[in-house]
């Protein structure tokens, strides 16, 4: 492992332990390796995985929805196994993360990136097919303020 890589996995694994102090150093760093991982498979950018879990979880784990949602990226069971993954195993859950949001920038990708992430990321929180049939960010107060707190935490992650 190269140095730089070894000290984006530290960096990554005190930012996870920031959002949930339970979390005990070897996790987070596994975490960390895994959502490093994750987002160089699918072509993203690690730092909006980071975002999108902190929001959707606070990177706990064990973290279950009113709605049924599960674990650190909060995956609805039947989404959860259309991606092949346990969501209450954290590392599978990180990958469904992953591909599930790559699904969802794919399937919006004829957009301007500003729009792309933000009808991704509605996607996320409110099903693809509500983007649909609303033309971009549904007009839920969930959604739209899930929407700005992922993208101002990755902002903020990417120092921007």
């Amino acid at each position: 492992m190269g140095t730089e890589l070894a000290a984006a996995i530290a960096v990554y694994a005190q930012t996870l332990r920031a959002f949930d102090p339970a979390l005990d150093a070897s996790r987070a760093r596994t975490y960390a390796v895994r959502t490093i991982d994750a987002a160089r498979r699918y072509d993203l950018d690690a730092r909006l995985v980071v975002a999108l879990v902190a929001v959707e979880s606070s990177w706990r784990p064990d973290a279950v929805s009113p709605a049924g949602a599960r674990g650190l990226g909060q995956l609805m069971p039947d989404t959860a196994a259309g991606l092949g993954v346990d969501p209450d195993d954290g590392e599978a859950n990180l990958e469904g993360t992953a591909r599930h949001l790559r699904g969802l920038l794919d399937r919006y990708a004829r957009f301007a990136p500003q729009a792309r992430y933000e009808r991704a990321l509605a996607g996320y929180n409110a099903g693809a097919g509500s983007v649909d049939r609303y033309g971009g960010v549904p007009p839920f107060a969930q959604t739209q303020t899930y929407v700005r707190r992922v993208i101002l935490l990755w902002r903020r992650l990417a120092g921007v």
